[in-house]
């Protein structure tokens, strides 16, 4: 009862505000870091790109790739009384769908992002300032200096929610309690977004892979063995290191069993709660 009472209450979207039209047929919850671009650009294909509903000949050069995002927070998102449809469209109780990723994926994912040699160089993007939080965390002042995954994991732990990134908190929602939502694993994106326009007679857009192309996703090697991956895990990664070198592939799957994997276990708790498919 207290669940269905707690669904009843304004649902709060912070800095990840569902993506909502009144012609299409879902609300899509989405996280960052869980192929937020492609699902963005694929919503907008959907519903009529940036460049068509807004027009301008410089459009889709400035909304491409990851662009879509200015588009999504700074335009579309912030029309009047956007938030408060969402919210109508919530209460209304039509289909909710909601795309996730893999935790452990998710997490190294941010993590690699947080050692780019672009945190060097730009300190307004999202993974220099993780990096200088887990650094000063360290009690370490060098921005250069280096730090593992699994320092990474134990900065997680400790670090109250209100403190962590989007791209790195849990993709769990308090909006999500009480309510039925279709979760949907981002692993295999293009399957999947095939079948709901079959499922909803949308237009099958996702057939133009290079739509949903984001520019910024980094490639990974295969599984490592054993030791190569625990030699990943903790030891300690340069800003740039993986720039040039693809890192091997590292899920829940691989870290069930093992430390670090436990780890994340409990500081992305939600997460593994409410999408037991990992």
């Amino acid at each position: 009862m207290l669940a269905n009472l707690r669904a009843l209450l304004p649902a709060r979207f912070g800095q990840r505000p569902p993506l909502w039209a009144p012609e299409f047929p879902f609300l899509l919850l989405w996280s960052h870091k869980a192929a937020s671009t492609a699902l963005a650009q694929w919503f907008f294909a959907q519903i009529g790109s940036p460049q068509l509903r807004d027009g301008g000949p410089d459009a889709a050069a400035r909304y491409a790739g990851l662009g879509i995002h200015a588009y999504q927070f700074g335009v579309y998102c912030q029309r009047p009384g956007y938030r408060f449809n969402c919210r109508r469209a919530l209460a209304a109780g039509g289909p909710v769908i909601k795309f996730v990723r893999d935790p452990a994926a998710r997490a190294f994912s941010a993590f690699l992002a947080t050692r780019r040699g672009v945190v060097l160089e730009r300190p307004d993007f999202w993974g220099a300032r993780v990096s200088r939080q887990v650094l000063a965390w360290k009690g370490v002042q060098d921005v250069a200096a280096p730090y593992s995954f699994a320092d990474f994991v134990a900065w997680m732990a400790v670090t109250p929610v209100g403190r962590q990134n989007p791209h790195v908190r849990a993709q769990w929602m308090d909006l999500e309690r009480g309510r039925e939502i279709e979760i949907v694993p981002i692993e295999g994106l293009l399957p999947r977004l095939a079948d709901l326009e079959r499922r909803f007679g949308l237009p099958a857009v996702s057939a133009r892979v290079e739509l949903l192309a984001s520019g910024h996703h980094r490639p990974r090697s295969a599984l490592a063995d054993a030791s190569t991956l625990d030699a990943l895990l903790h030891g300690p990664v340069a800003p740039g290191a993986f720039d040039r070198h693809a890192p091997p592939v590292v899920d829940s799957a691989s870290l069930r069993g093992s430390t670090i994997g436990e780890q994340l276990r409990v500081a992305l708790a939600p997460d593994y709660r409410a999408y037991p498919l990992y």
